[in-house]
């Protein structure tokens, strides 16, 4: 076991073997701000250099940071959402499978993190949900997956209700892979991971390959348009108000 994260990191990483495990650690909430997503890209980019034979990524949270979003103008907006898109693909493009583990809330943009890994384990306490609508923005980037993964009725459901569902309906719907008890889901998705580990490794890294050729002109598209997306609404000026209703627990005024 090695860790190798700063102690003012906000993402741990540690080698488990021939698994890497990565945490995102800012209690209570893990809150997905500027310093974050970068924490989370340099995380993935430096073991991208010496790829382990499988990761799991610990990342249950509360989204993206609403408080550093309020300010957002169309440059910061764009600036913003395009490193997340940046942190998402990271996970993409690492030559292994990367496994998400879920022990909580996993709510808008961690959610998107945990679409971009490979599959998904949640514990049965577990709620997920993308709420972007409810303040002012849609649902972007790497939301894409959703749509991939539990199909596009199940993703528009998801994007245009923004409530939250559990963890045993994201699995009816394809959105989790495995169900574990509260408190397990790191545990499990180590073991799952251990046992992927034991396939070749040039074939781990071929099948992840795959299934990048069977996706990304696609996924890389929609995430260039949907950026654009995402800048527009931050410049119609109404997600401020939706965001500043939240934080002041208040209806928004439109």
């Amino acid at each position: 076991m090695t860790p190798d994260d700063s102690p003012a990191s906000p993402v741990s990483s540690e080698r488990r073997g021939a698994v890497r495990l990565i945490r995102m650690q800012a209690p209570p909430l893990n809150l997905l701000g500027s310093e974050m997503i970068a924490a989370l890209t340099d995380a993935f980019a430096t073991i991208a250099t010496d790829p382990p034979r499988v990761a799991v990524l610990v990342c249950h949270g509360g989204g993206a940071d609403v408080k550093e979003m309020v300010a957002f103008d169309e440059r910061s907006a764009r600036t913003f959402i395009t490193a997340l898109h940046t942190a998402c693909r990271a996970i993409r493009d690492l030559d292994a499978p990367v496994i998400a583990a879920i022990d909580g809330p996993c709510v808008g943009a961690h959610l998107e993190v945990a679409a971009a890994c490979d599959i998904r384990v949640a514990s049965a306490g577990s709620r997920l949900g993308m709420p972007e609508i409810k303040v002012g923005i849609p649902s972007v980037i790497d939301a894409w997956w959703l749509a991939q993964i539990c199909g596009l009725g199940h993703a528009s459901a998801l994007v245009f209700d923004g409530e939250m569902i559990g963890a045993e309906q994201a699995s009816r719907i394809g959105l989790v892979n495995r169900l574990t008890l509260d408190g397990e889901a790191e545990i499990a998705a180590l073991a799952w991971a251990d046992q992927i580990a034991r396939a070749a490794p040039a074939a781990l890294v071929q099948q992840k390959r795959v299934i990048r050729d069977w996706t990304d002109d696609a996924y890389l598209e929609a995430a260039r348009r949907s950026i654009e997306r995402f800048v527009r609404a931050i410049a119609a000026g109404q997600a401020r108000e939706a965001m500043r209703a939240m934080l002041d627990k208040r209806p928004p005024r439109f």
